[in-house]
């Protein structure tokens, strides 16, 4: 069986998984599109000419929550700075993070477990991007600050967190996996 995922000699990007690895995948990519909604600057319905602008009217504070703030971090030091590089940024951030997390379900809607994903170059970017914000996430949950901290030597098996620590630590090598094979 392919490990997910290779580079293929046509030039696509070919991964296997089992109906569970894809089944925890769709899961995560599910509860990443909720978070997204959470704390949104543009509010649940914007003004369809700031939507269309993707920056949010006023001040927009750093996300309470510590999985956004994770993937939304402060720009700059300074409070009225950083607000200000949010009202700018933030809104088309979250979008395009949004746009990333829809493609990757899309691509996982009707897979089997044992077929071959293929995916062209553009979407294995945007798996990339996808994978890497969930673990941001779980790394919040996981309270890892840093990539020399490994969870497993503080987390056991008997811990409620045991088994986002296996994800973690799996969506880390599917991330490995996505660049080695996009890097050919």
């Amino acid at each position: 069986m392919l490990k997910p995922f290779q580079a293929h000699r046509s030039g696509r990007i070919v991964g296997v998984f089992t109906d569970g690895q894809a089944g925890v995948l769709r899961f995560l990519l599910t509860g990443q599109l909720a978070l997204l909604d959470e704390e949104d600057p543009l509010g649940s319905e914007p003004d369809p000419l700031v939507a269309a602008l993707g920056i949010a009217e006023g001040p927009v504070k750093k996300p309470d929550n510590p999985a956004l703030a994770r993937l939304f971090p402060d720009a700059y030091g300074d409070a009225d700075e950083a607000s200000e590089f949010r009202r700018l940024t933030e809104p088309d951030l979250r979008e395009g993070k949004r746009a990333t997390a829809r493609l990757v379900l899309e691509t996982l809607q009707d897979y089997q477990g044992g077929d071959k994903l293929s995916l062209d170059g553009d979407q294995a970017r945007a798996w990339l991007g996808a994978v890497n914000d969930i673990r941001l996430v779980l790394a919040v949950w996981l309270e890892i600050e840093d990539d020399d901290d490994n969870p497993f030597e503080r987390i056991d098996e008997q811990d409620d967190r045991y088994e986002i620590v296996v994800m973690y630590h799996w969506l880390g090598a599917v991330v490995e996996w996505l660049v080695e094979a996009l890097m050919g």
